[in-house]
């Protein structure tokens, strides 16, 4: 062969060299890893692409962006404080994968691909979520918890931390977006926790009604006696 076969050789090579990468190679993203098994064993791409050849591999797409999940606790699902009283909460979570391979790895094989792209991770993770809110809100006041969010913030995020960076996910943040006392209309009064947190709650209106009828009935004798003077 001489020089020119050598060359148009060379240049075929190349063309389908270039069109099989095009083809079967997968790069990966900033808002997206991939995951190739299949022949080979498993591959993580944070960084770059690999090959992924047809009946031989399979590619999952990783979601590495920020997820925002809320738990909502209100009415007969709202939390019971230290001192019995109920409280309307609304809790925000900020979460992601862990952006190494082996939290990659770790998130796919507990959660799949697919509950990692869409809002399904949610029903994964309220669970544990609820669980650590009740058993922070168990310990404070109702006043304790209102006046020290970032104390109550602190204590959950230390309680879903661990279990969050087994299954291969790293928390951003928790945020408190309402808390309130729950209605007296939403509870059951014949439950023995609602019962004792009515009676406090009917005690503490009481108190406040007559103190504030006092304080009238004090403000009106003063005026009164002014007025004689």
């Amino acid at each position: 062969m001489n020089w020119f076969a050598w060359v148009v050789l060379a240049i075929v090579v190349v063309g389908v060299v270039i069109a099989l990468m095009q083809r079967f190679y997968r790069k990966s993203t900033r808002d997206a890893a991939l995951i190739r098994t299949g022949a080979g064993g498993q591959t993580v791409a944070l960084d770059g692409g690999v090959i992924a050849l047809p009946f031989l591999h399979r590619i999952d797409e990783i979601n590495m962006r920020t997820h925002r999940l809320e738990v909502k606790r209100a009415g007969e699902k709202s939390l019971i404080t230290e001192d019995r009283l109920r409280v309307d909460l609304e809790v925000e979570f900020q979460i992601r994968v862990q952006p190494t391979v082996d939290g990659v790895a770790t998130a796919a094989q507990a959660f799949g691909a697919d509950a990692l792209r869409g809002e399904t991770l949610q029903d994964y993770l309220e669970a544990p979520f609820v669980d650590a809110i009740q058993a922070v809100a168990a310990t404070m006041t109702m006043d304790a918890l209102h006046e020290g969010r970032g104390k109550f913030v602190k204590e959950v995020k230390y309680r879903v931390s661990e279990e969050l960076q087994a299954k291969g996910l790293s928390l951003e943040s928790v945020s408190v977006t309402r808390l309130d006392q729950a209605s007296f209309s939403s509870l059951n009064e014949n439950n023995a926790f609602n019962a004792v947190g009515m009676r406090k709650l009917a005690e503490i209106v009481a108190s406040n009604k007559k103190k504030r009828a006092e304080i009238e009935s004090d403000a009106e004798i003063s005026v009164r006696k002014t007025q004689l003077d």
